[in-house]
């Protein structure tokens, strides 16, 4: 045989090979739109359904409910994922209805058997399911998450624990996220779902954090953050106390949370800060004392525009400008440069 019969009998090897390719893809992607196809037909009448449960009138939700209840597992399959996307979406009657039907469809066995998964990505999706259905009995399973050995489980068992306003849940929400500074964001996310009965919580949590650590810990950090987030004004008092022993990173937090309260009486303890050595710690002081506004913390303003550090003195004239009448004619009468910056900036936008 001939190197010539060799290349031939190579190249129809070859040439076989890419047809056999070529169909295999082929039968592939028509197998795939089949069966893409039939599970379109088979989603369409049970979405309808479900999109009933949001939109329709009471004798149509009542007939889609019991619809909805009595779908066939395919049924259930083409429709589970996207009806577990548009609960959080939904509002009253309408979320819970659909709550009550995924859980008759097993979903809260399943999303628990999802949670023990080897696969991380599988026991994110369960840990999702079980806050979007916040059922109790799936509580302790995202909780014993939150300890798991990948970060992208322990930050979805951490968002989906805002599904679950209970204080054992916030307690635990507040020590995994002071070890691990990463969820700190999805932390406050989850206390902001949860909001007022966080707050006995989080207070405890700055008491405890000033009583174990001089000046405090992280821990007393995140609490501080989360009071001013949730609007917890009971806490008031328990941030400025704290403003007296804290460290400068837990100051900031609290003087943060303070303005972000808006309490009058906080004017106060906020004008104190302003003479604090760092210039941060003044600049937030500042900042706070804007945001609370009123004629009592011009005074309070007025002595740090001239401050050595620029941006505290422009913070101070940015918060004067917010006090009102009172604040704009302290900037107006004043030398600093910031005041004059300040009105001129004020000036042009009223213009344009």
């Amino acid at each position: 045989m001939t190197l010539a019969h060799l290349g031939y009998g190579a190249a129809i090897v070859l040439l076989a090979a890419c047809l056999v390719v070529v169909v295999c893809l082929v039968l592939v992607r028509y197998v795939a739109d089949n069966r893409e196809r039939r599970r379109l037909e088979v989603r369409m009448p049970v979405w309808r359904d479900v999109m009933m449960l949001s939109t329709g009138e009471p004798d149509e939700v009542g007939d889609a409910f019991e619809r909805l209840l009595a779908a066939r597992p395919s049924e259930r399959t083409a429709v589970e994922d996207d009806a577990f996307g548009l609960v959080p979406k939904l509002r009253g009657t309408a979320r819970q209805r659909l709550r009550q039907v995924l859980r008759t469809w097993g979903a809260v066995e399943e999303a628990i058997r999802l949670t023990r998964s080897r696969s991380s990505v599988r026991r994110c999706r369960g840990l999702y399911r079980l806050g979007v259905l916040a059922e109790e009995v799936g509580r302790d399973h995202v909780l014993a998450c939150l300890d798991d050995r990948d970060f992208s489980v322990r930050r979805t068992a951490m968002l989906a624990l805002g599904a679950f306003p209970e204080p054992v849940v916030v307690d635990a929400l507040l020590h995994r996220a002071a070890r691990e500074p990463r969820l700190r964001a999805d932390f406050l996310s989850s206390v902001d779902r949860i909001g007022a009965p966080a707050v006995p919580v989080l207070r405890r949590g700055l008491t405890q954090s000033l009583a174990a650590t001089p000046g405090g810990d992280r821990r007393g950090f995140l609490a501080a953050e989360a009071l001013g987030l949730v609007g917890a004004v009971t806490a008031v008092s328990s941030l400025e106390a704290a403003l007296e022993q804290s460290s400068i990173e837990l100051k900031i937090a609290c003087i943060h949370a303070l303005g972000q309260l808006g309490a009058s009486s906080s004017v106060v303890a906020l004008a104190g800060p302003l003479g604090h050595p760092d210039p941060e710690v003044r600049r937030v002081a500042a900042d706070s004392l804007g945001l609370i506004g009123g004629s009592w913390a011009v005074p309070a303003l007025a002595t740090v525009l001239h401050d050595d550090n620029v941006e505290v003195a422009r913070a101070a004239a940015n918060a004067l400008h917010r006090c009102g009448p009172g604040g704009r004619d302290v900037l107006a009468s004043s030398t600093a440069p910031v005041a004059r910056e300040v009105s001129a900036l004020a000036a042009l936008g009223s213009v344009l």
